[in-house]
């Protein structure tokens, strides 16, 4: 993928603007939300890949394989593959990649006081999602209703926050102007996912005002969320289902109860991590929930190639679970036809 792609990953929509650097596109920033303030060169060459960017405002900048592992959330080594990168002091390239040689994602802990101030950040705000009668609404069409929200502990934020990068952990990081840059978290859905101990490993929300042609992504993953893959339910159920959003996992785990684990993706394209890979070979079923398009499709032949006993599970109705539950779609009926009962 080029740099471009990538950002449309994350919703952003870049315009050109200049021939600068082999062409230059701006947009807004994806770190501090600064509007016209992010430039991208999807054709320099730098040292490992092609692809330069950098905001005026809060100075963040890197590469294309930067770009993914920052705003993606990808590994190192999912990174270099992605952007089709070069790195001949190990030998890593796509096109060795493309052999399928395998190596599942090392999973990287963060530090005890992100893990804590993530958890109370959620606790803080899980009951201001009750009295937002429009997004209750919304997420029970999508098999979500108030024992799911109160379960899981979804949450709400009415306006952004710009927090301490280090009162969170995490290393400080100087904007152009001298000052450090903050922790944006956007206003809209706080949807946690918890590890241990009830303990949030890793945080996302979705704007709710997010529109087509947005400058911001839809869905926020919150800096130094845990890498890898999203488990919901219990690991030592022997089937396994893989779908591509957190939404669509929770709707599934909440219908399915306790018979099933499902993993989040959160992206089509991202690999398997060590705990899940783990998990996946040794799954009575593994049903791959993709949705019904060519990006889909796609994401289910990689999960085949990776695990030759990965069922294709898409719904019968619908784009994807959401939209199956929007059109009644019995989704506990369908998973228990497909599991207990075969």
């Amino acid at each position: 993928m080029t740099l471009i792609e990538l950002t449309h990953q994350v919703g952003i929509n870049p315009k050109w603007v200049s021939y600068t650097g082999g062409g230059e596109f701006h947009s807004s920033c994806p770190a501090c939300g600064g509007s016209d303030r992010f430039y991208i060169q999807p054709n320099r060459q730098m040292s490992k890949c092609l692809g330069y960017y950098r905001c005026r405002k809060c100075g963040i900048s890197g590469d294309s394989i930067q770009f993914a592992k920052e705003f993606l959330n990808y590994s190192f080594l999912e990174a270099v593959s992605a952007v089709d990168a070069i790195l001949p002091e190990v030998g890593i390239s796509k096109s060795k990649s493309q052999s399928y040689i395998f190596e599942p994602v090392e999973l990287q802990y963060q530090s005890l006081l992100w893990i804590e101030k993530a958890t109370k950040f959620v606790i803080d705000n899980h009951e201001r999602l009750i009295g937002q009668d429009e997004v209750m609404s919304y997420l029970s069409t999508r098999g979500l209703p108030l024992d799911a929200i109160r379960r899981y502990k979804f949450g709400w934020l009415d306006k952004p926050q710009f927090l301490s990068r280090t009162d969170w952990g995490l290393e400080e990081q100087m904007g152009r102007n001298g000052k450090p840059r903050p922790l944006w978290i956007p206003n809209g859905l706080i949807i946690p996912i918890m590890g241990y101990n009830n303990n949030v490993i890793r945080l996302k929300v979705r704007r709710f005002d997010w529109h087509e042609g947005d400058k911001l992504p839809r869905y926020v993953s919150i800096s130094r969320s845990m890498n890898g893959l999203s488990l919901i339910g219990n690991p030592q159920q022997r089937t396994l289902i893989i779908v591509e959003s957190e939404l669509d996992a929770y709707a599934l785990a909440h219908a399915a109860r306790f018979f099933v684990c499902v993993v989040a993706v959160g992206s089509n394209i991202k690999n398997t991590d060590t705990l899940v890979d783990s998990l996946a070979k040794k799954a009575k079923h593994l049903l791959i929930c993709h949705d019904n398009d060519d990006a889909g499709e796609k994401m289910f032949e990689k999960w085949k190639k990776l695990y030759r006993r990965s069922r294709a599970f898409p719904t019968p109705i619908g784009k994807d679970v959401g939209e199956a539950l929007q059109n009644g779609f019995n989704i506990r009926e369908w998973i228990l036809q497909e599991t207990v009962n075969q």
